[in-house]
């Protein structure tokens, strides 16, 4: 059942965003359309049909469009001179004093379950609307083999004037069939045209009925109809993509008509006169041929339309052209819009803190400055050397390129500036082996090595579900409820190529059953892979797991965030909460729970701007802070003696926000004049 459910919830939380937000957004600008389009029910025919095409069209495309948004907007990121930042942020998430593991009942209280729910319900059904039209495209097939076909223009009835130049190259196929009721057509690459062998003794009525077949092939609307009705069944759940294609069927059918009347050889009453006869017969042929014959509730609209419009057929490309600039203007709105908050991390856009870090591949090597030392090239050679740190050595990376990086280390940094932070008491010759390229003799080609994996990548891992979704597994062990074990639990593994776990292991533990705890919670996260340079690779990250029970006196491990109520403070031994504080590439630093203070804040006129970020308690400056400008992807984290630098900002008055394991976030504003 829980296999499901997750499944479930999997399914929703993956579609939401790149789905169901776009349909959205689609129904939202198709509804006031539609309204319009009804109101302005005087408009030429092709102008309605083209609408509704186009309308009908921009679903599709506008789904797809947001992807390429997507893909465009990592492409010029990736490739913008912009400083980036490793930046860790803080999401405690806090379980109360109930079982972690959800109840049934509370399973069904996710969104995204029953997000999930419909979405495997919807895709069932469009794989069952697209088996249909498999089962209409092999009755094609069998009708074309039961008939005998010639080709128009060799046909002893002259059905096309020999001086009518709209139709001399076109010449397709056509047989008269006693089964068929009504005229229709078919085929796309070798079009063919079936007619009622009873209207074969008429030559007018035929010569009608293959005109007006002709318009079809000529605006080569079975292709056209074969898309329509594809989209249909992949969204066969709206309402509005039914009636969207209804109504284009009318449209197109009284667009033909008027094309028909055109020809003055034809007369309105014997054109109404057939379509009044056709209106009347059963039509049993495929949804996918296009049939003279439609709804009869349709037929008074025709011949209505006849009777009181000049249909022009040179409005063609007009209607086209404004189709297709409306259709363009819908498909960017999807496209462009966004499902985002402001208000922290959504399940859709959890993801590692850190800036994305665009390494350099050419073989230009960067400046490497470890703890404010320079390092040389000969000291290091390989261009994915920083992929290969020990992550537990390295308090902070800030990453400059292009102008920012020129203006302050010179041409030194024409090829970019890496600025890494080491832990306390980690020296510059420790780490430095680790930026040479690793023996070849040590490597195992059949093998993946120990340390094949990336700490900072272009785009990082994110977490399928959120942790919100990562929470509900967690539960509190028995065992160390009755033993009082508590405190937090550190868990170092590797997300893969494939967005799975591999090789957990503790950092830092607790007791047996806390730690065997995180363990299988950490199992069961899937991830979507970070990705460098368009692929997927290995990743390393921790996560750190807070257990505390109500009651407990040591308040080592609390978090600002997180607070009983008096009810569960009664209640000893009660898991209280399970703190996940975020996911970093190092090891969480334990501080106590305090304040910190921005300091010597100030702002040059080239838009750059220092400080220094200190704690309340003792005047102490705090390395590895993390500084970020509200509203923005610009920000810095703390050097060894708690100073940053933002360069690049405009004029104007800027919102500071200031965060740091176990200590209240801090905010400031600042001006730049």
């Amino acid at each position: 059942m829980y296999a499901l459910t997750d499944f479930l919830q999997w399914m929703g939380t993956a579609l939401l965003q790149p789905f169901w937000f776009p349909v959205v957004i689609w129904t939202i600008v198709a509804i006031p359309v539609i309204l319009f389009l009804r109101r302005k029910d005087s408009w030429q025919p092709v102008y309605q049909y083209h609408s509704r095409v186009a309308l009908l069209l921009a679903l599709p495309l506008g789904i797809i469009g947001s992807y390429g948004v997507e893909a465009l907007g990592q492409l010029l990121v990736s490739s913008e001179g912009a400083t980036a930042k490793l930046i860790v942020i803080q999401n405690p998430i806090v379980v109360s004093a109930a079982p972690a593991t959800p109840t049934f009942w509370q399973t069904l209280s996710s969104p995204m379950l029953w997000i999930g729910f419909f979405s495997t319900l919807f895709i069932l059904g469009a794989l069952y609307h697209l088996c249909k039209l498999g089962v209409n495209a092999i009755q094609l097939k069998q009708i074309g083999q039961q008939l005998s076909f010639s080709r128009l223009k060799q046909m002893d009835e002259p059905y096309i004037p020999s001086g009518d130049k709209k139709f001399q190259h076109i010449n397709p196929l056509i047989a008269f069939s006693a089964q068929a009721s009504v005229p229709f057509t078919y085929g796309w690459l070798k079009t063919r045209i079936v007619i009622p062998a009873e209207l074969k003794t008429d030559p007018e009525k035929t010569a009608m009925a293959v005109r007006h077949e002709l318009m079809h092939i000529k605006h080569r609307d079975f292709l056209l109809n074969g898309v329509l009705m594809v989209v249909k069944a992949l969204f066969w759940f709206h309402p509005l993509s039914h009636y969207l294609y209804r109504s284009s069927q009318e449209y197109r059918e009284i667009t033909c008509d008027g094309q028909v009347l055109a020809d003055t050889q034809f007369s309105r009453k014997r054109y109404a006169n057939l379509l009044f006869e056709l209106a009347e017969r059963e039509y049993q042929n495929s949804n996918l041929a296009m049939s003279m014959a439609v709804n009869p509730s349709s037929l008074k609209k025709r011949i209505q339309v006849m009777s009181t419009q000049n249909i022009s057929t040179a409005t063609f490309r007009s209607s086209f052209l404004l189709t297709l600039a409306t259709a363009t203007l819908v498909v960017l709105t999807i496209s462009c819009s966004d499902l985002s908050s402001d208000d922290g991390i959504t399940n859709t856009e959890f993801q590692e803190a850190q800036s994305q870090l665009n390494l350099q591949a050419d073989k230009d090597q960067p400046l490497y400055i470890i703890n404010g030392e320079i390092i040389s090239e000969n000291e290091v050679d390989a261009p994915n050397a920083l992929s290969r740190l020990k992550s537990e050595y390295i308090s902070s990376v800030n990453i400059l390129k292009g102008q920012d990086a020129t203006d302050a280390y010179g041409n030194s940094g024409q090829n970019g500036v890496v600025k890494i932070q080491l832990h306390e008491g980690i020296d510059v010759q420790t780490v430095l082996s680790d930026l040479k390229p690793a023996s070849a003799s040590k490597v195992n080609p059949n093998s993946k090595a120990q340390e094949d994996f990336f700490v900072a990548v272009e785009q990082m891992p994110r977490l399928i579900g959120g942790l919100g979704e990562l929470q509900t597994k967690i539960n509190y062990p028995e065992e160390a409820r009755e033993a009082g074990d508590q405190g937090r639990v550190i868990i170092r593994f590797i997300v893969n190529e494939e967005g799975e776990v591999e090789n957990p292991e503790i950092i830092r533990g607790v007791s047996e059953s806390l730690d065997q705890e995180a363990l299988r919670v950490v199992k069961q996260a899937k991830f979507k892979p970070g990705r460098q340079r368009g692929q997927p690779v290995r990743v390393q990250y921790s996560l750190p797991m807070i257990f505390r029970l109500a009651g407990s006196g040591d308040g080592s491990d609390e978090q600002s965030a997180s607070s009983a109520s008096d009810e569960n403070e009664k209640r000893v031994n009660s898991l209280d909460e399970v703190a996940v504080v975020g996911y970093t590439q190092l090891e969480s630093p334990e501080v106590e729970t305090s304040q910190m203070t921005l300091q010597d804040v100030k702002a040059s006129k080239i838009g750059t701007l220092t400080g220094k970020v200190i704690s309340t308690k003792d005047n102490t400056p705090l390395a590895g802070a993390n500084v970020v400008i509200a509203g923005t992807s610009k920000g810095s984290s703390t050097d060894q003696n708690g100073k940053f630098s933002i360069p690049g900002l405009n004029q104007g008055t800027h919102s500071l926000t200031v965060s740091y394991v176990g200590y209240q976030p801090s905010e400031g504003t600042v001006t730049i004049e």
